[in-house]
């Protein structure tokens, strides 16, 4: 009887390796391209329209811009202010008009509002902490003040 027992669970854990290795085989040599178009059809990444996501793109582009210009201050106030400063000047009248119309368009402007303050977060944080670093390794370019 303990034969049979021990026979058949060396069954049912073979055929589950066999079908582990199957399933990992067929994804890794299918020949799909499993990047983006993987994700695009993943309704864990829900998608946006192209109009807001047009819009949502250039804020992330203006997000970043103004984090990099506001990591080069001299303190966390002038750093703040000069992230302030230089999203407001990028900020888009349309995006949440335009987005706040798409399924996915709650979620996508939550997304950018996270994003938008960590990056503010980040620059203080650069501004403050890497400054001396900064420029004791800008000190060894020809010309560049100290």
């Amino acid at each position: 009887m303990t034969r049979v027992v021990y026979g058949a669970y060396v069954v049912v854990v073979a055929a589950f390796v066999v079908s582990n290795i199957a399933q990992v085989a067929s994804t890794v040599f299918s020949g799909r391209e499993g990047g983006s178009e993987a994700a695009a059809a993943d309704p864990r990444f829900p998608k946006v329209g192209p109009a807001c996501a047009k819009l949502f793109e250039e804020q992330v582009q203006a997000i970043e811009k103004a984090r990099q210009a506001a990591s080069s201050e001299a303190s966390a106030e002038a750093a703040k202010a000069r992230y302030e400063s230089e999203r407001s000047a990028a900020r888009s009248p349309d995006l949440e008009r335009t987005c706040s119309a798409e399924p996915s368009g709650t979620d996508a402007l939550a997304s950018l509002a996270r994003l938008d303050r960590q990056a503010e977060s980040e620059s203080v944080r650069s501004a403050t902490e890497l400054r001396s670093v900064r420029l004791a390794a800008q000190s060894f370019i020809s010309g560049h003040p100290k």
